[in-house]
Parts: structure tokens; sequence; C-alpha cells
């Protein structure tokens, strides 16, 4: 079955958005070493939460495919 052009444009930018948060959150990933405790535990709540958006946005992508 073929997808109709709006179904597929969605599905773009949902993964569009997957990847603006990826690279916002790689930042915060890759820079974590070097800051003391308390800002690490926030920085690891940032990631969490990148997580958590990037998990829904899958899966809102993954419905459209079905």
């Amino acid at each position: 079955m073929d997808m109709d052009d709006e179904t597929q444009e969605l599905i773009t930018l949902l993964c569009t958005r997957i990847g603006m948060i990826m690279e916002d959150a790689s930042v915060v990933a890759l820079t974590i070493g070097s800051r003391d405790q308390d800002v690490c535990l926030a920085a690891i709540a940032k990631l969490d939460l990148a997580a958590e958006q990037i998990g829904r946005l899958i899966k809102a992508a993954q419905s459209l495919l079905r």
C-alpha cells in the first residue's frame, strides 16, 4: 500500500524533529564529563527528557506507517 503525500510529509517532519532533538542532546551528552555533579544531574535530566520526546515521536511515525 502506497502512502499518501500528506502522510509521507508528516513522517518526514516527525523524523526531522527527532534529528533536531538528537543534535541538541548530543552536545549535552558529549560535554557532560566536564561538569560538576549538580550540573551533571541537570544534564542527565535533559537527556532523559530528550529520550522520552524521541520515543514519542518514533511511536507517532510508526503508527502512521501501519
